[in-house]
């Protein structure tokens, strides 16, 4: 004779909710592996498809990373030649300056030389003669004229 427990059982869900049911309890996790293969199964394709945009998607940045790396060492170059460029140009700049400033140095020189050599011509002949006085008069007493004269001043033996 069945006891109470078999009779309670009868009243357990077994399977999906409605009538309830004798027999074989419903294998729930085996009904959702079911269920969830044919779904999952259509997820490869997607798995798959999203692997392939990946690695396009790497092969792009790669392609990407290298025309910039390329393009870098393109515009280091030309900053270089026109830092180079500059450097060269402002160094002409500097040594044609340099070399207007001394030949205007050179012109002024040559201008005072020219003055100072009018000058000495222009005396050579007045202390010449003072000189050939002076020789002259070296033998001779200091006359009273000459005693008084600033240009003979500070000469041995004037004033007397």
């Amino acid at each position: 004779m069945p006891g109470l427990r078999d009779y309670l059982d009868r009243f357990r869900p077994a399977g999906a909710p409605g009538a309830g049911g004798t027999g074989v309890p419903a294998d729930r996790s085996r009904e959702l592996e079911a269920e969830l293969t044919t779904v999952l199964a259509l997820l490869d394709g997607v798995h798959a498809e999203c692997a392939g945009v990946v690695a396009r998607a790497r092969r792009d940045a790669e392609r990407i990373v290298a025309a910039a790396r390329a393009e870098a060492a393109t515009m280091t170059g030309d900053t270089d030649r026109r830092a180079r460029a500059a450097r060269d140009e402002a160094a002409r700049e500097v040594l044609a300056a340099a070399r207007a400033e001394a030949a205007d140095t050179v012109a002024r020189a040559r201008q005072q030389a020219l003055r100072v050599r009018e000058r000495a011509e222009q005396r050579i002949p007045v202390l010449a003669s003072r000189a050939v006085g002076l020789v002259r008069g070296l033998g001779t007493a200091p006359s009273a004229s000459a005693a008084g004269r600033a240009d003979l001043l500070g000469l041995p033996g004037w004033p007397p």
